[in-house]
């Protein structure tokens, strides 16, 4: 292990390189995980709603639905797209709480937002142990800061993101294979785990497998045969014992899901967000603020001979996804942490020894400061942010109302969006799949259970698409009658208004839901895109 006091430049850590946070004394590993717990407490308790649509529907709403009872994605010829792992361990929590006789949504997603909090303090950990190992203590303490403050951490990591969940094991695995290139007695074992590791991240989101792919393509360019095979053997055991179990279990052979994700991904890969081949250069730079971001990124290109394993797999991983046409900003977030390791390394080693910088050390103090100082304020900010309160703040509320039976969901002139059902409390659905059910889902579960509980509820909705009249022949047709009437936008509010009072002549207002500040400034940047999403809530009386 390199000396606390030195870098691999031989430079004393406790001369800092112009510009750059004095962090020697002030801010040992444990404060930085402190601070990142506080954070990541606050954001878990204040930060309620869902980021995209993925975090939600394909966790919770399946997670919830097996709770239920509800065959979802099991039922269907082909395996999901998503982490069955992921979504079992959502499974195990909820079944756990619904057994100590939690059933409150928010409470339930609390918890799960806490857990994940918790788990994400890894990402800090082992960054910081990781540059550590690379280059000394100093450089140790600015990444473990920027992995506990960078604006988009804390928020994200209590989110249900594969793209975040991904990354402990990938960095655990580094950091087995860094500990053991440094060690005196060299062993093969390490590299079984790390494999493993490796192995633990793909099930969780296939595409990290290319960060172990790069670690062994350097291994094998080194001749490293004993240590290539030893990953490779641990990837292999760990994804069968895992993947491949659940594969077998409630799909066809193993590994069914990669080939499945692989087919539907080559066949709809212009099908979903796209752009050019430079998007996600432009996102790295973008979330990690310039212009620290370009000094980052500088400083990654310079440690392929320092650190060639983790330089290689994050090279590998960028490219493939600037390659492939879909382009989903949250696509390129399992690679930003390895940005900050590598880029803080490499970046301070040449300040060090940069005559341009040392001649600009209050530039460089400067764009540290800005650096620091807009991820606070945006880390702050954001760990108070109640993202998609319009589509979740009314589903809760209408959670507490007892007898609840049916709810309209009225967007006006806008198209429906999908409800996250799961902040109702009861089993549910949306009207217009309940009686199509393409994917068999409820049918089977009426084979099994012959009738719906009693709690309930049916969503319907109305819009553009929708005229009165056949919203009132699904009522009439469904035993399930609105008690609420959601009205979502206040866009040509007095037409919308006359046009549910033909259909409820006595509406009573109830509350108001107003967005987020997140959500007003989302509109007032882009009204076309995020609508002005004034949410009220009208009781249907006799």
């Amino acid at each position: 292990m390199q000396s606390s006091t030195k870098t691999t430049t031989g430079v004393s850590a406790g001369k800092a390189a112009p510009g750059t946070v004095h962090t020697r004394y002030l801010v040992p590993l444990s404060f930085i995980l402190l601070l990142a717990l506080v954070i990541r407490l606050l954001a878990a308790f204040f930060s309620k709603g869902f980021a995209f649509s993925d975090d939600h529907f394909d966790v919770i709403t399946i997670a919830q639905g097996w709770l239920d009872g509800l065959p979802l994605w099991l039922n269907e010829p082909m395996p999901p797209r998503h982490s069955m792992l992921y979504v079992l361990a959502h499974y195990v929590i909820l079944y756990i709480l619904e057994a100590l006789g939690v059933y409150s949504p928010e409470v339930k997603m609390t918890v799960v937002r806490v857990l994940h909090g918790l788990y994400s303090l890894l990402v800090v950990y082992f960054g910081y142990k990781i540059t550590e190992r690379l280059a000394g203590t100093q450089q140790a303490r600015l990444v473990g800061l920027m992995l506990a403050l960078v604006w988009f951490m804390p928020f994200m990591s209590v989110r249900n993101l594969v793209e975040m969940v991904c990354i402990p094991p990938y960095l655990a695995a580094f950091y087995l294979m860094v500990k053991q290139d440094q060690a005196a007695r060299k062993r093969v074992m390490p590299y079984f785990w790390a494999g493993a590791l490796f192995a633990i991240a793909f099930t969780i989101r296939y595409h990290t497998v290319l960060f172990g792919a790069g670690a062994g393509l350097v291994l094998l360019y080194r001749s490293q045969w004993r240590e290539a095979g030893a990953m490779l053997v641990g990837f292999a055991v760990a994804a069968f014992l895992v993947q491949g179990v659940i594969d077998l279990i409630f799909f066809d052979y193993p590994f069914h899901s990669i080939v499945a994700y692989f087919l539907y991904n080559t066949e709809n890969a212009e099908n979903f967000s796209t752009g050019p081949v430079y998007r996600f250069a432009l996102t790295i730079l973008g979330f990690l603020v310039p212009p620290v971001s370009v000094f980052l990124v500088l400083g990654y290109a310079r440690t392929a001979r320092l650190a060639p394993k983790l330089f290689w797999g994050g090279l590998l991983f960028f490219v493939a996804h600037s390659l492939f046409p879909n382009k989903q900003e949250r696509f390129i977030l399992p690679l930003l942490p390895l940005i900050m390791i590598l880029g803080v390394i490499g970046w301070q080693q040449f300040v060090k020894t940069s005559a341009f910088w040392h001649r600009r050390r209050r530039l460089l103090a400067w764009s540290w400061g800005f650096f620091w100082a807009l991820n606070i304020l945006a880390t702050v900010g954001m760990a108070f942010t109640y993202t998609k309160k319009s589509r979740v703040a009314p589903l809760v509320y209408l959670s507490e109302k007892p007898d609840l039976d049916g709810v309209v969901l009225e967007f006006g002139n806008h198209s429906v969006k999908k409800p996250p059902l799961f902040y109702l409390g009861h089993m549910s659905a949306e009207y217009d799949k309940y009686i199509l059910d393409e994917d068999m889902v409820w049918e089977e579960y009426l084979q099994g259970r012959k009738q719906l509980p009693a709690d309930f509820v049916m969503a319907y909705t109305l819009n553009e698409d929708k005229t009165p009249q056949e919203l009132q022949q699904e009522i009439t047709a469904s035993a399930y009658k609105p008690d609420y009437v959601v009205v979502v936008g206040t866009d040509d509010l007095e037409e919308r208004m006359a046009r549910l009072h033909s259909l409820f002549p006595n509406l009573k207002m109830e509350h108001t839901i107003t967005p987020s500040l997140y959500d007003q400034l989302l509109h007032l940047l882009n009204p076309r895109v995020h609508k002005d999403e004034h949410v009220q809530i009208y009781r249907v009386l006799p």
